[in-house]
């Protein structure tokens, strides 16, 4: 039985029965979820650029710099909340986070500046910028900020991270000094008188170490490769023979 509603005398009527049946199958499987424009993190990337210029988040207040779809839906997000905000230091701050980077607005009395002057050190550490979008940047700037204040100085910086490892080497060396006592190969007594003597005979070992590096700090990201040599000597050194 048809679900669309009919009324009595359609009801009666069986082309109209027949017609109410074609709609229910018809029209009832049709997905409707697409018209749920408003469902930002569900609706298809298409209508992204729609939604932004409704939301005024569109050119140089935030689309341009978006380079991801995820960063262009986090924009249209958060549009209502920067521009309620809009014209303050968390407002600036809060664009720079959508899009990925990180900013911290340090105003003219924080630092002894000029009145109604502001500083912005961003965090590009992870995405960096090119010449266009470093124009951007300061557009997009321009359009957070308040009307009175003016940008006296931008510190852009970067952080390189490499997963390279990197190989550093190290040199071992060893010396063995052997050094035996005086020896006597022939002993003449010419006096017959007894004589008493007492002798004395010792070993010295001596062991030097190479200087010994705890640990070794790589400041450099580039891979490096070095070689070690390794070597031991042995000495022995004997005494004059009498």
């Amino acid at each position: 039985m048809s679900k669309t509603p009919l009324t009595p005398v359609l009801m009666a009527d069986e082309r109209f029965r027949i017609l109410a049946e074609l709609v229910d199958e018809r029209f009832g499987n049709i997905d409707l979820s697409a018209l749920l424009v408003y469902l930002i993190d569900t609706v298809h990337e298409s209508a992204l650029p729609h939604l932004a210029e409704q939301f005024h988040v569109m050119g140089f207040e935030g689309w341009e710099l978006a380079r991801s779809a995820e960063e262009r839906r986090a924009l249209i997000h958060n549009a209502i909340e920067l521009h309620r905000y809009k014209g303050t230091p968390w407002a600036i701050e809060q664009i720079l986070v959508t899009l990925g980077m990180t900013g911290v607005v340090s105003e003219w009395f924080e630092y002894g500046g000029s009145p109604y002057r502001f500083r912005l050190d961003i965090d590009l550490s992870g995405r960096g910028v090119n010449a266009d979008e470093y124009a951007c940047l300061e557009a997009l700037i321009l359009k957070y900020k308040n009307k009175r204040s003016r940008l006296e100085a931008l510190t852009m910086s970067a952080t390189v991270r490499s997963p390279i490892p990197t190989f550093a080497t190290a040199v071992s060396a060893g010396e063995i000094v052997t050094v035996y006592p005086c020896s006597v190969s022939e002993l003449d007594q010419m006096n017959p008188l007894p004589r008493i003597g007492i002798g004395h005979w010792g070993v010295e070992t001596v062991t030097v170490y190479p200087d010994s590096v705890s640990a070794l700090d790589q400041m450099n990201p580039l891979p490096r490769i070095g070689i070690g040599h390794w070597g031991v000597e042995t000495v022995s050194v004997y005494p004059c023979t009498a």
